[in-house]
């Protein structure tokens, strides 16, 4: 019989900021920015959270790639680097650089 996994799926979400800080963004920069990161999840269960990064990419913001979002792979490496120090390894990659599987053993 084999040992049981967890998997840890790695997600996106939207960070909400202020009205008055995207406004500021939007007019500095001359491109509506969207604030993201991301999620390091077991089922619901929300286990790593990546620092925020901006991400301009007007016509599909929730699947930013580097050429908008500058910090995105650099972010990314800081949490796939913590995920993986804690045991997880990686199991599989979606369309995007950023969509990661990672199993482990259960420990019991």
């Amino acid at each position: 019989m084999s040992p049981q996994r967890e998997l840890l799926q790695v997600e996106i979400e939207k960070v909400e900021i202020s009205g008055l800080a995207r406004m500021l963004t939007t007019f500095t920069t001359g491109v509506p920015n969207q604030t993201l990161r991301f999620i390091g999840r077991v089922g619901d269960e929300a286990r790593y959270t990546s620092g925020p990064f901006s991400s301009n990419h007007m016509f599909d913001p929730m699947n930013p790639d580097e050429a908008y979002a500058p910090r995105m792979a650099e972010i990314l490496a800081e949490l796939r680097h913590e995920i993986e120090a804690d045991g997880w390894v990686e199991t599989a990659q979606g369309e995007q650089s950023w969509a990661l599987t990672f199993g482990r053993p259960i420990s019991e």
